[in-house]
């Protein structure tokens, strides 16, 4: 056998399987002729799901789970401290802002406090006066009117200046802090540039989840419910979040979200293939999807044995591009070929 051309080898294979090989559904193969045809086998494993269907999808931010860290004054942007993809903890400064509206809101302060202590000395010596009986009451009362409405002014110029948690530096700059922990998602504004009174500045994602975007035909919408797992080919595993209860007008379909880890590479607005899956039948098994042939109209396998392999009819129940779920007279620890399908079933139909 060394040194034939492979399609030497296949037409002796072939020959010497025999009617006997047709009867049997049985290839007839020697080590080396599955070595030489590069026949791979693989073991069956138990399956846990099975798949429903591969429907594309979009990487979306869940709901409310974005935050934008604003600039309370007016101001130049002079420092951004962190960057797109950065771990943020709350309270740590994002960016650095110059703002003259927070000098006059900080000199306007000033100013009120002094006011105070002037219209509480005031209002003391009135009160003294009163008690002595040299004044009318009204008068203090009207001096600590007076005293109460500066206080007011104070406190809500303080709240002003505590707005979004911010820190104040010197000459008029304050920095602006992360309102949670997250990833920054955004960085709204660059050094130099002017940012409004309540100006987007970075924007943060507080979870750590991802969800994923899927319209779901009507046909499939009986086996889904929220929990399911989903599977991203080629990515993480998720569950589905929601199911929407209406369908849409062309497509006749429901949009279905599911959620996914933050930290599994994924990234919004990306396009992915996901995996439908609902739980396997008992005594379901996963193999290769390339390890699965169509034989006249019915789905089967190769299971590997002494002589070669045998054809085995099996029940498909649901496959991907790379696993398929099947149901069959299928022991438990067998192997069947992933491999060289096509010139095991040209070798059993004896062409």
């Amino acid at each position: 056998m060394r040194g034939l051309p492979l399609t030497c080898v296949i037409i002796f294979a072939a020959v010497t399987a025999g009617a006997a090989s047709a009867e049997t559904k049985t290839v007839t193969l020697s080590a080396d002729q599955v070595r030489r045809l590069d026949i791979k086998v693989e073991s069956v494993r138990p399956a846990k799901a099975e798949t429903l269907a591969t429907l594309p999808g979009t990487v979306i931010p869940p709901v409310n789970s974005r935050i934008v860290a604003t600039a309370p004054f007016a101001g130049t942007l002079t420092q951004v401290h962190v960057l797109p993809g950065q771990r943020v903890r709350k309270g740590e400064p994002v960016a650095t802002i110059s703002s003259r509206d927070l000098l006059d809101v900080q000199s306007q302060l000033s100013q009120a406090e002094a006011e105070l202590q002037m219209a509480d000395a005031v209002a003391r010596r009135k009160r003294l006066l009163v008690d002595k009986r040299f004044q009318n009451p009204v008068v203090a009362e009207e001096a600590e009117a007076q005293v109460a409405k500066i206080k007011a002014v104070i406190e809500q110029y303080r709240r002003t200046l505590s707005l979004n948690g911010i820190s104040l530096g010197a000459d008029g700059t304050y920095s602006i802090p992360a309102a949670s922990d997250g990833t920054v998602v955004e960085v709204n504004a660059m050094p130099g540039e002017m940012i409004e009174a309540m100006g987007p500045v970075v924007t943060i994602d507080t979870s750590d989840e991802l969800w994923v975007e899927v319209q779901v035909p009507a046909r499939l919408l009986p086996e889904i419910e929220p929990g399911r797992a989903i599977q991203i080919v080629g990515g993480p595993k998720g569950r589905v979040v929601s199911i929407g209860k209406s369908l849409q007008g062309v497509t006749r379909s429901a949009i279905l979200y599911a959620a996914v880890p933050s930290n599994s590479g994924l990234l919004a607005g990306q396009l992915v293939s996901v995996l439908l899956e609902r739980p396997a039948v008992g005594g379901a098994f996963s193999v290769p999807s390339k390890a699965v042939a169509r034989i006249d109209g019915q789905s089967a396998v190769f299971l590997r044995n002494d002589a070669g392999f045998a054809m085995a009819p099996v029940e498909l129940r649901g496959k991907s591009t790379e696993a398929a779920t099947i149901v069959g007279n299928i022991p438990s620890d067998a192997m069947v070929a992933a491999s060289g399908l096509p010139e095991l079933e040209q070798m059993l139909l004896g062409e």
